[in-house]
């Protein structure tokens, strides 16, 4: 994945140079990956990164004019053109589609260079002249920065795997980040899985002057956003519309092609009515699986078609399921653990994504942002089967509002229930694209904390943005019947079949009960997936496990040598695999999590 791994010691060794090549060597997983490194020795820093070829950042390092400013960026910088001009104080133009305009804008705007910026990114500012080093990442803590310090040096890396892989003695689970994994699967409070590795939390500006032990502040506080005044609704609503007319188009641009991840929802549909363009070309495609034509698929189609766009669907087919242990492990391992097993469908899709555009361009965090969706789960295990002593943690661990350190909810939301639990599929997605969603734009994060409440319970504001920007976006339906009837009685009456259908393919799914998988099996003559399964949802995990991949599962788990047992109880994991395999019990999330404790061990843990 695109990052910077490095090392700060003010009294360096001969090993640090080989260390350094080993934490970037670390975080390479694709032949298009471009990589290089910067070393100073005395400042006693060591510092290398990752980039996808051609991409944003694919320009490092940036040295200013006068030799004296050194900037090692990855990520992207979304600036308009209005903040551009207004940031830079001389006439010579900035061209906004490479990071090489950064150390313009650094060198004219020291002070408010980080609070400007406006993306996921993370980076080094390396100022030669006052010797001063400063490690940052972007507000919302999107472009991780895994940290250990200790012994004399501070060790860094976008991805917790470069600091494991010079320093072995930290290959160790921490039980308590492990039980809040199990139970909420993530980590909260900036904090890691392994023992001694936290993370630099968003909005960081951390200064290191010949030392290791840094001087740790933040470049943004949330209190000024949550102190805005609270607009009209009607005030409100012409602010959002010309908020994403302004700032959603600058989200295809860009010198690397873009493609649109499409759904049927409104957050994609906002971003097509904004960024129409009848002349610039925006292939779109959507994910499904092996069973028919999801919702998704069809109004997708619906929609590129009438923007006169490129439509491409990517299945889950016979190739995912021939390599789906590969997929696996690479899902865990690329995203340190954060995502499980069974998000190895999101390897396969990405990679293949990537061959119609570098960039994918999505709607993600839509609906968290606008209408501020919780997101963080609780898992519950049956009795027997997580060993008694991580149990009696598990037992003790608070709800997941408890680990939250923002009182705003939409605070909560941005800086802290989108790192910590979407961070691993992101991850994944970022190692094959770069992914783009401007809903998580300063501008409209921003801007949303001047909502009416009543706009937000309401939940119309992006229909009506479709209704006004372009109307023949309404005539396609939307995965809950919005846009179906003008009539407001039928279109709630549309909702909730709708709805029924969803929570019955979910059912059928995910959340089978015991008896019905029996029922299932009984049945299966009559391919009953076909029928209650394929049209809001597509993930059979649950039907795959004893139909496309049981021998790897049989061979992880069951494996005499499995490292998961530390954590969970052997007998009981193998009878929940032979009785999931027979087709009499669902135990989907117990193996799935169990498969990824195992790739943890073996890919993070023992390599």
């Amino acid at each position: 994945m695109p990052g910077i791994a490095g090392i700060i010691c003010p009294n360096p060794h001969e090993a640090m140079s080989r260390d350094l090549d080993l934490m970037v060597e670390a975080m390479r997983h694709e032949p298009f990956y471009t990589g290089n490194k910067y070393v100073n020795t005395d400042l006693g820093l060591y510092v290398g990164w990752m980039s996808h070829e051609g991409s944003y950042a694919d320009c490092m390092p940036l040295i200013d004019n006068e030799r004296g400013i050194v900037l090692i960026f990855s990520g992207e910088n979304f600036l308009k053109l209005n903040t551009t001009s207004r940031i830079s104080k001389t006439d010579r133009p900035i061209n906004k589609d490479t990071a090489q305009s950064l150390i313009s804008l650094y060198t004219e705007n020291r002070d408010d260079f980080l609070k400007n910026l406006n993306g996921w990114f993370c980076g080094l500012l390396v100022d030669l002249r006052s010797k001063k080093v400063t490690l940052f990442n972007d507000r919302y803590g999107m472009s991780r920065v895994y940290f250990n310090e200790g012994n004399g040096e501070f060790l860094f890396a976008s991805e917790a795997k470069s600091i494991l892989k010079i320093r072995p003695s930290l290959r160790v689970i921490n039980p308590n980040t492990f039980a809040q994994y199990l139970r909420f699967n993530c980590v909260m409070g900036n904090r890691s899985l392994f023992e001694g590795i936290s993370l630099l939390p968003p909005a960081s500006s951390w200064e290191f002057e010949r030392s290791a032990i840094p001087q740790k502040q933040s470049y943004f506080d949330y209190s000024d956003w949550e102190s805005l005044t609270t607009l009209s609704p009607d005030d409100f609503y012409d602010k959002f519309a010309a908020t994403v007319s302004d700032v959603f188009p600058g989200y295809v641009q860009g010198r690397q092609r873009v493609a649109f991840s499409l759904s049927a929802g409104l957050d994609t549909r906002v971003i097509m009515a904004a960024t129409s363009d009848p002349g610039k070309a925006l292939p779109c495609y959507t994910f499904g699986g092996p069973w028919g034509e999801l919702f998704d698929i069809r109004a997708a189609r619906k929609l590129a078609q009438i923007s006169d766009q490129r439509f491409d669907v990517i299945r889950a087919d016979q190739a995912f399921f021939r390599d789906f242990a590969n997929f696996a492990r690479r899902s865990v391992y690329i995203s340190d653990g954060t995502y499980d097993a069974f998000g190895a469908h999101d390897v396969y899709f990405n990679q293949i994504a990537r061959k119609i555009a570098p960039i994918r361009l999505t709607g993600k965090f839509g609906s968290e942002i606008v209408r501020i969706r919780k997101l963080i789960p609780r898992f519950n295990y049956p009795p027997g089967l997580v060993n008694p002593d991580f149990q009696m943690i598990l037992d003790e661990l608070p709800p997941a509002d408890a680990f939250n350190q923002k009182a705003h909810p939409l605070t909560r939301v941005v800086s802290e229930e989108i790192p910590w639990y979407e961070y691993g599929r992101v991850s994944i997605e970022q190692s094959q694209s770069t992914l783009r969603t401007p809903y998580m734009d300063n501008e409209v994060v921003k801007l949303m904390y001047q909502a009416p409440h009543e706009v937000r319970v309401a939940g119309r504001l992006q229909e009506q943005y479709v209704r006004e920007k372009n109307r023949k976006l309404i005539d396609v339906p939307t995965n809950m019947g919005k846009f179906a009837s003008s009539n407001q009685m039928i279109s709630k009456l549309l909702y909730g079949a709708l709805w029924a259908m969803f929570k019955v393919e979910y059912i059928y799914l995910y959340a089978t009960p015991h008896w019905m998988t029996r029922i299932d099996r009984a049945l299966e003559g009559l391919r009953l997936e076909r029928i209650f399964a394929g049209r809001q949802k597509w993930e059979g995990h649950r039907i795959w496990i004893k139909t496309e991949f049981p021998e790897f599962v049989q061979q992880t788990l069951l494996d005499s040598g499995a490292q998961y047992t530390r954590y969970f109880e052997k007998s009981t994991v193998h009878k929940m695999v032979a009785r999931h395999i027979a087709g009499t019990h669902n135990y989907l999330n117990e193996i799935n999590k169990a498969l990824s404790v195992e790739l943890i061990c073996s890919t993070l843990l023992h390599p």
